[in-house]
C-alpha cells in the first residue's frame, strides 16, 4: 500500500526532473550529449525541490504566480546552456559572453536571408514561448505531490541523495561541475579571459608594422601595379583534407592551374592559420588588414578606433585606389573608410537585380561580369578586395553556371532558383567552392591586366559537420598569381610552393603575419632609384 501512495508522486516528480536536468545540464560539447554524465538528475534540483518541499509544509504548493515566477528565473538559464551549445555548433568554439551579444544582428541577417525576417521572427517567439510554457508545465506537476507528506518526504530524500550521489561521483546524479552553479562561474571566467584579451591587444596595437616603414619605401616594388585580394568563403584546408570534397575541390585546383599556365600565370600556394572557423569573415579580413589577430567583434573595435593604418590606408596613402566589392553587404559600411577604401561597392550599387542563391545575394560569376563594367583598373593604380560570397552556408540553393556574358551583371540570366534543400548542405559545400574558384580563374584568365598581383586565399573553413578540421584545424589556402613571374620571387620565402595546390603538411602563416610579409617582401627601393 505504502509502494502505491509513493508510485504517483514518484513519477509525477521524477518525469519533469529529469526534463530540467537535460534543459540545465546541456554540455557545450556536442560530443556529450549522450554521456552518462549528463543522462541523469541534476544536484541542484535536487535541492531545489527540497526547499519547495519545506515551503509546501507551511504555505501549501506554490500557485500559478509563483511557478510562472520560478519558470522565468530558469529561462535565462536555459537559454544560456542553448547558446553555449549553439555555439560550438554554429562556430566551433564556447559562447564568449563579453563578445557575442555584438554578433547577434549578423545571425539575424544569415537566418532572415534565408527564411525571411517576419517567418523568423515569429519562429523565435514560438520558441520562447513554447519554453515558457514546458517550464510552467514542468514545474506544476513537480509541485503538485508536495501537497502531500509522502510527495515531500520523496523531495526531501531527493534533496540529499542526488547531492550525495554527485559528491561520490556515483551514477544517477550529474556532476555539480556540469551544473547550472558551475555554467555561471565558467561563464564568468570567461569574461575576465576576454578582458585579459582585450588588453593583449591594447599592447599589439602598439606597435604598427606600416608606420615602421618610410612612407616613400612602401610597396615601392610593385611600381604602382594592380594588385587584388579575393577572399573565397569558407575556404578552408578542410575543403581539401575531408575525403567528401577533396577530390572535387583538387581537381579544380589542378583544371584551374593548367588553365592559368597556358594564359601566362605564374602561381604559388600555402597555407594560412585563420582566426575564426565556421564564419564571422569580417574578423579574417581585418586580421590580415591590419595585422592584428581578431578572434572577437570588439576587438576589430578597438583596432578601428586606434587608427591603425593597416594594408588598405598604407596603399590608399602610396597612391592606388582602393576599393572593397563586396555584394554581402545589406547596409551602409563606414568602416570601409575607417579601413581606407575609396569606393565600396554592394550587390545594388553594381547594378545586380537578379535573385539571390541561398545566404548569397549575386553570385560570383555575376559579381565578376558587373565588376568588368565598373573598369575597375582604369583609373591608375588600383587595390581591390573582392569577397566571393557564393560558398557562403548553407550552400543550397547554388547558382548555375553561365557559358556566355549576357545578362550576367545585372542578373537577367538567371530564373528563379531551386529551394533549398538543407538536408543536403555537406554535399552542396564542395560544388560550392569549385564554383566560385572556377568563377575566380574565369575572370583572372579574362580580365586581369598583366602586370597585377592577386592574393586569394579563403576567410576561414567550413564547421566541423560540414568538412572535417580535425588534420587542418583553421587552416586555409594561399594561392598567389601573376603574369609576371619576378613579382612572386619576393613571396618565395614565405613558405610556399609552385602551382595551385598547397602542400598538405606545409606550414600555416598565421593571418595577422600577412600584413608584415607583404610589407617587408614588397617595400624599398625601386630598381634603378630610390
Amino acid at each position: 500500500m505504502m509502494i502505491q501512495r509513493l508510485f504517483q508522486p514518484f513519477l509525477s516528480i521524477m518525469v519533469p526532473l529529469l526534463l530540467f536536468s537535460l534543459l540545465l545540464g546541456l554540455p557545450g560539447d556536442p560530443g556529450r550529449l549522450w554521456g552518462p554524465a549528463y543522462l541523469a538528475l541534476a544536484p541542484e534540483l535536487g535541492l531545489l525541490l527540497g526547499l519547495l518541499a519545506l515551503w509546501a509544509r507551511r504555505a501549501g504548493p506554490p500557485r500559478l504566480g509563483g511557478i510562472l515566477l520560478l519558470s522565468l528565473l530558469t529561462l535565462p538559464l536555459v537559454l544560456l546552456r542553448l547558446a553555449d551549445l549553439g555555439a560550438q555548433l554554429a562556430a566551433g568554439r564556447p559562447l564568449q559572453p563579453l563578445f557575442d551579444p555584438v554578433l547577434l544582428p549578423a545571425l539575424w541577417g544569415v537566418l532572415a536571408g534565408s527564411m525571411g525576417p517576419v517567418p523568423l521572427a515569429l519562429l523565435l517567439c514560438l520558441i520562447l514561448a513554447g519554453l515558457v510554457g514546458l517550464i510552467s508545465l514542468a514545474y506544476r506537476r513537480m509541485v503538485r505531490p508536495l501537497a502531500t507528506v509522502e510527495g515531500r518526504w520523496l523531495a526531501w530524500a531527493l534533496a540529499l541523495g542526488l547531492p550525495l550521489l554527485s559528491l561520490c561521483g556515483l551514477p544517477g546524479a550529474q556532476p555539480f561541475s556540469q551544473g547550472s552553479v558551475a555554467a555561471i562561474i565558467d561563464q564568468m571566467a570567461r569574461v575576465a579571459e576576454g578582458r585579459r584579451m582585450q588588453q593583449a591587444l591594447a599592447a599589439a596595437l602598439a606597435h604598427d608594422p606600416v608606420t615602421g616603414i618610410p612612407a616613400a619605401l612602401r610597396f615601392a616594388l610593385l611600381k604602382g601595379r594592380p594588385l587584388v585580394l579575393i577572399w573565397v568563403e569558407s575556404y578552408g584546408q578542410s575543403a581539401l583534407t575531408d575525403p567528401r570534397h577533396g577530390p572535387l575541390v583538387s581537381t579544380r585546383l589542378a583544371l584551374l592551374e593548367q588553365e592559368l599556365t597556358a594564359k601566362g600565370f605564374h602561381m604559388l600556394s600555402g597555407l594560412v592559420d585563420s582566426p575564426v572557423l565556421g564564419g564571422r569573415s569580417w574578423l579574417a579580413h581585418g586580421t590580415l588588414r591590419a595585422g592584428i589577430r581578431q578572434e572577437q567583434p570588439a576587438q576589430q573595435g578597438l583596432v578601428l578606433a586606434a587608427g591603425h593604418v593597416g594594408l588598405v590606408a598604407a596603399l590608399q596613402q602610396a597612391g592606388w585606389h582602393t576599393q572593397a566589392i563586396m555584394p554581402g553587404l545589406s547596409q551602409p559600411w563606414p568602416e570601409g573608410t575607417l579601413w581606407g577604401f575609396y569606393r565600396v561597392l554592394n550587390a545594388g550599387a553594381l547594378g545586380y537585380q537578379g535573385p539571390r542563391y541561398g545566404w548569397s545575394p549575386m553570385p560570383d560569376q555575376a559579381l565578376f561580369a558587373a565588376l568588368d563594367a565598373t573598369q575597375p583598373f582604369a583609373a591608375g593604380p588600383a587595390y581591390l578586395e573582392l569577397v566571393l560570397t557564393s560558398s557562403h552556408a548553407p550552400w543550397t540553393p547554388l547558382p548555375p553556371w553561365r557559358d556566355g556574358a549576357d545578362g550576367l551583371a545585372d542578373g537577367s540570366t538567371y530564373g528563379p532558383p531551386d529551394r533549398p534543400d538543407y538536408t543536403s548542405m555537406a554535399g552542396a559545400y564542395a560544388l560550392s567552392i569549385d564554383y566560385s574558384l572556377r568563377a575566380a580563374g574565369d575572370w583572372l584568365a579574362r580580365s586581369l591586366p598583366d602586370d597585377a598581383l592577386v592574393l586569394m586565399l579563403g576567410d576561414h573553413p567550413a564547421l566541423g559537420w560540414i568538412a572535417d578540421p580535425k588534420a587542418a584545424g583553421h587552416h586555409v589556402p594561399l594561392h598567389i598569381l601573376s603574369k609576371d613571374g619576378a613579382l612572386l620571387q619576393p613571396a618565395r620565402s614565405w613558405g610556399l610552393v609552385d602551382g595551385m595546390l598547397p602542400a598538405a603538411d606545409g606550414p600555416a602563416i598565421p593571418m595577422e603575419n600577412l600584413l608584415g610579409l607583404i610589407l617587408g617582401s614588397y617595400s624599398g627601393p625601386k630598381p634603378g632609384g630610390v
